[in-house]
């Protein structure tokens, strides 16, 4: 099973206590905010004002426990996200 969601703060460490699963991996895809921005650009849609591109970043980054594999995709495309997810997948495993 997957589950993708957005989950910042204390609700990441929630949410992995919540599952009772195991084994559990928990990947966090954590690209910079300019990455972000240049993304929702070219989506031809808005989803994010800047303020928010930032304001869910710091959120992220200072807020979120460092649970799983966080990953940096700000330079990958969807086909070397998944692949670096599976090399290294093991980061990924709680519990």
């Amino acid at each position: 099973m997957v589950a993708q969601d957005v989950v910042l703060g204390e609700e990441l460490t929630g949410l992995v206590a919540a599952i009772r699963s195991r084994p559990l991996h928990v990947v966090v895809l954590a690209p910079t905010p300019d990455a972000v921005a240049a993304r929702e650009e070219a989506r031809g849609k808005q989803a994010y004002d800047r303020w928010t591109v930032d304001a869910l970043d710091h959120a992220l980054r200072e807020e979120t426990p460092r649970l799983g594999l966080w990953l940096d995709s700000s330079r990958l495309s969807v086909e070397e996200t998944v692949e670096e997810i599976l090399r290294r997948g093991d980061e990924a495993r709680i519990g």
